[in-house]
């Protein structure tokens, strides 16, 4: 396919809005006020969106840089006034300005319009999980550990937008699917009390079957916190119960042949039995991995 030229602006955009959404965020998955000045600092002067404005010598690109750096120091003078409404305020146009400095520097990238749009569509799962996590963190009194859980989020995050924007999508899309395990492997620990870390090195088939049905476990709880309100009056909801329903034959079938100790047998209906969890998922336009 060949590719077409996207402009700068509408990738950007994407890293905008959500910084913004950062910025406006719930308490439950919110980054704190400082960590948020953080972000928006390194986007403004070390991104590889700070970089393109710097080095494209374009008068009007660095005005607006100016501009965003003024209303950054702003924000974080409000900040330590206590005025934390007013320093959001600076700091969403902070960002605003960037992005139109970064557009004024570069018109376009070499980034197909189907990468732009898969790039979003995942950057959004992400964040759909990470919101799932600061529910569940929250009903379980995990608050802490999942402010440093959405802090590293939003640092990867803005890793991933500045590949984008630099025309690097392959790269781009694996730091949001490193994001995406990261959250998926604490949102196990919240479920199982523990942070869950395993080598897939088995010593039998009854320890990989164990593996097996941990995972299964996950995509299972991945299910309810994903799909809860996408699938609620939604037209894909008969298609994903359909997966969901399957998915549950093969997991009866899996306890049943481990049972008679044929592990291997049931770590293969297993492993077919997360593929259905994982294509409920995707049925629901979530993006997974795996």
């Amino acid at each position: 396919m060949k590719a077409v030229k996207v402009t700068t602006l509408s990738i950007a955009m994407i890293a905008t809005v959500s910084l913004v959404q950062a910025v406006k965020a719930d308490p439950a998955t919110s980054t704190s006020m400082d960590s948020r000045l953080v972000y928006v600092e390194r986007l403004l002067t070390e991104s590889s969106a700070a970089r393109k404005v710097e080095e494209s010598g374009n008068p009007e690109a660095l005005d607006l840089q100016a501009q965003a750096a003024s209303r950054f120091d702003n924000a974080r003078r409000l900040n330590d006034s206590g005025d934390d409404e007013s320093a959001q305020t600076e700091l969403r146009e902070a960002i605003r300005l960037m992005t139109a400095a970064v557009q004024a520097a570069n018109g376009d990238v070499a980034v197909t319009n189907k990468e732009a749009n898969d790039y979003a569509r995942r950057r959004e799962s992400v964040q759909a999980l990470a919101s799932a996590h600061g529910r569940i963190a929250s009903e379980k009194g995990e608050q802490q550990s999942n402010r440093a859980l959405q802090d590293k989020v939003a640092e990867q995050l803005i890793a991933a937008d500045a590949l984008l924007e630099a025309g690097k999508a392959d790269e781009a899309r694996a730091e949001l699917d490193a994001t995406y395990d990261l959250v998926k492997l604490s949102l196990e620990g919240l479920r199982g009390g523990d942070t869950l870390v395993r080598e897939l090195n088995f010593e039998t088939d009854e320890d990989e079957y164990d593996y097996e049905v941990d995972r299964n476990d996950t995509h299972q709880m991945l299910v309810k916190v994903l799909l809860a309100e996408k699938l609620e009056n939604s037209p894909m909801r008969a298609s994903a119960e359909k997966f969901i329903g399957t998915a549950a034959e093969l997991r009866s079938q899996a306890e049943d042949a481990a049972g008679r100790k044929q592990f291997e047998q049931a770590i293969d209906l297993l492993e077919q039995s997360t593929r259905e969890l994982i294509r409920a998922i995707r049925s629901a336009g979530v993006y997974i991995p795996g």
